[in-house]
């Protein structure tokens, strides 16, 4: 089985009509949460994943979003969190609500932040070292950090931790003694520098990164004709 692995959307639909135009065969879908924010096409990312049967977890994102009705909205986050609640349908928001906060796939988790806790940046070494304590899977798929990488745990009475960034793509295979958590990276607003959509495939114990262009002027036009910030445009162009 051959998954397109996704993460962090946001919102930004031509970012993700290029990856499903560029993107090889696959067989299934993972969604690894935050399908919502940002950018204002929330609505037709949802129901793409819903259509395509993607196997989704929770992106702190869409728990704000679902939950903005106990939360004080302020702030340019929460306030276009509050415009896309406006503009999305009950399916959506049943389907969102739907949502775990963690999934096993072939023996895989999915999560948005880290093991230990969903919402948790896995950002450096200590962390990670924690992550992989929270769990027994040998691969485990997260976001949130919104780069591309893994951090890789070679087995033993010491177990040695390193991180692999892979910004600009690349092929990750597991040895039988190596644990990973491994990021996709965001396919709607990447922050290692490298502007385009990411995403990963998985099959077996390989993984491939890639990124790739799309329309941002199309996006720019977007944000316009909605009111958004335009400094969102500035970061896709800067990739941060």
């Amino acid at each position: 089985m051959r998954y397109l692995v996704l993460s962090d959307i946001h919102g930004n639909w031509p970012a993700l009509e290029a990856v499903l135009r560029e993107a090889p065969a696959f067989d299934r879908v993972l969604f690894l949460g935050d399908a919502v924010g940002y950018y204002p096409d929330g609505d037709r990312v949802l129901d793409w994943l819903l259509a395509s049967g993607a196997t989704c977890v929770l992106g702190n994102h869409d728990a704000w979003l679902l939950a903005l009705d106990r939360l004080s909205v302020e702030g340019a986050v929460l306030e276009i969190l509050a415009w896309q609640r406006a503009h999305l349908a009950q399916r959506h928001l049943e389907f969102l609500a739907s949502w775990p906060w963690q999934k096993e796939v072939e023996g895989a988790l999915l999560v948005h932040g880290s093991p230990c806790d969903p919402l948790e940046y896995l950002d450096d070494l200590f962390l990670a070292r924690e992550a992989f304590a929270c769990t027994e899977a040998r691969l485990t798929l997260h976001g949130h950090t919104h780069l591309a990488g893994a951090f890789l745990e070679l087995s033993g009475p010491k177990p040695w931790v390193r991180y692999q960034a892979f910004p600009e793509g690349g092929e990750l295979v597991l040895p039988p003694t190596v644990r990973a958590l491994a990021n996709p990276g965001s396919v709607g607003q990447p922050r290692d520098g490298v502007p385009g959509a990411a995403f990963a495939l998985w099959e077996g114990s390989r993984l491939e990164f890639h990124r790739v262009g799309y329309d941002l002027e199309a996006v720019r036009k977007r944000l316009l004709e909605e009111g958004f910030p335009q400094w969102l445009h500035t970061r896709l162009t800067l990739g941060e």
